[in-house]
This record gives structure tokens, sequence and C-alpha cells, in this order.
């Protein structure tokens, strides 16, 4: 795979892992238990300075991807809606913490996590050859989650308005 192909699978993918966190805290915000937004409903929350304070909610809350899959199967568990594999977490969380090299120049890059350290040892978490088709399965599994969240939105918080597009890596 050239470096330009794989920074286009690594962006797509890391893009989608963000597309994922916000259409969870999208559904969750639009919960009847969730905290209040605290900003007046059309205020574009991009339009807020470094600096500025914002009351805590679903939105801003500093929820890990795992905390929000969590807390989506909760809500979701009693319906017919299906839930999130929550072992996405750990290869958003490898490539967020993780290292990655190959042995040769030309070879295939890997991507490897190691835990935090107890009595100076660490355990390896996580440890993939980041192929094409690795990109293209990681890739699928975060689209099909985006999809849970996105019916999960319609059929729950129906006033929420999204559009979904059937993009294919």
């Amino acid at each position: 795979m050239t470096h330009d192909n794989y920074a286009k699978l690594l962006g797509k993918l890391v893009g989608s892992f963000q597309s994922l966190e916000f259409m969870l805290r999208l559904f969750l915000q639009n919960l009847p238990t969730a905290r209040p937004i605290g900003i007046p409903q059309g205020t574009d929350i991009y339009s807020f300075l470094v600096g500025e304070h914002l009351p805590e909610s679903e939105l801003t809350s500093h929820d890990s991807l795992g905390d929000l899959i969590k807390k989506y199967n909760e809500e979701v568990s009693e319906q017919d809606l299906g839930q999130i594999d929550e072992t996405l977490v750990y290869v958003r969380n490898a490539l967020a913490h993780g290292r990655i090299s190959a042995n040769e120049t030309n070879d295939t890059l890997r991507l490897i996590m190691f835990s935090r350290p107890k009595e100076k040892r660490v355990t390896v978490l996580f440890n993939e050859k980041m192929t094409e088709a690795w990109f293209v399965d990681q890739y699928q599994r975060v689209d099909a989650a985006t999809k849970l969240v996105a019916n999960a939105i319609l059929v729950i918080c129906s006033s929420v308005k999204i559009s979904q597009t059937n993009e294919t890596p």
C-alpha cells in the first residue's frame, strides 16, 4: 500500500470514529434524561472562542467513546435497535495511543498498543497489521455502528433530523 493510500484510509477511519462519537452524543443529548445543553437552541457551538465556558451536557462532557457506547447500549437494550460492539473502543484507543511502525521501509505498517506499566512491565493490548483489508473491515464496523445510532435517533428521538449517506471506502 502506498503512503498516500495509507494516509487516506487512516484519515477516513479516524473521521468515522469522530462521526460515531458525535452521533452518540447527539443521541444521548436528545433523551429525556439528558443534562440541559445550557445554550440557546440554534446557537452555533463552533462560534465559541477558546477560553469561553459552557455548561456540561452530553455534547460537551468528557465522556470517552467507551462511556458513550455503554450509555447507548443501556438505552437501547430493551428495544430491538441493536447494540454497538464495544470492541470498537480497542481500535480507537490503539489509533490514539498506540505505536505505528514497520520492520522495513516497504513493509506493512503495524499498530501496537501497550498497557500502563505495572511493576515495570507492560502487556501488549493490541497488535494488528494495517493492511487495506484491515482498514476496510474497521471502517465497515464503525459505519455499521454509526448507522445503528442514526436509526435509534430516528426511532427514539424523532425530533432530530439527520441525513445518511451510503459511502464505502
